[in-house]
């Protein structure tokens, strides 16, 4: 398959599942085809970027070891990320390394590096205007990693505390979640 039979192809994605697992497959039997969709969510801009950011997180939960090879480059994506469909995507990708960091099986482990660059993501998507989506999944990373970053869920619990009366029925409802696991611990 070609570059562009196969831009082509993530034009065509769609909410359809049998549509995303045609995808998913294809990119995963693909990989060389990462570089494309790193450069396509790098743009930023348009229809095209969210669809990849898509594709990337649905890559993501079928094999999650093929994206965490390439962290680096999207912990720099996800930095930049300003469009709400492709910030939530990443916000997805970042909550799964975290828990497949923190997994009983440990097959994958952030390094201490990376730990810090996840964590000012989720804490910059917790304070600028985020959908309600974003921000969940950011406070269920910052919960994880600040298991092993004690400063974080104090900061976590003061964000959360300062912005529930403001937040969204379903912001509240992580928060509440969020902010008894953090009492618990």
């Amino acid at each position: 398959m070609n570059e562009e039979l196969f831009i082509n192809q993530l034009s065509e994605l769609n909410r359809n599942p049998e549509n995303r697992k045609k995808f998913t497959e294809k990119l995963l039997n693909h990989e060389n085809f990462l570089s494309a969709i790193f450069s396509i969510i790098s743009e930023n801009k348009n229809t095209l970027g969210s669809k990849a950011a898509r594709a990337l997180e649905l890559v993501c939960i079928k094999d999650s070891s093929k994206i965490f090879r390439h962290l680096n480059h999207i912990l720099i994506l996800a930095e930049n990320a300003k469009e709400d469909a492709i910030v939530r995507p990443m916000a997805k990708i970042l909550e799964r390394s975290a828990i497949e960091h923190e997994s009983i099986k440990n097959t994958f482990r952030l390094t201490q590096n990376e730990i810090e660059k996840i964590i000012a993501i989720c804490f910059d998507w917790m304070i600028t205007p985020q959908k309600v989506a974003p921000q969940a999944y950011s406070m269920q990373t910052l919960y994880i990693l600040g298991k092993e970053q004690d400063w974080v869920h104090a900061e976590l619990a003061l964000i959360l505390e300062q912005n529930y009366t403001s937040g969204s029925a379903g912001y509240k409802a992580r928060s509440r979640k969020i902010l008894q696991k953090i009492a618990s611990t």
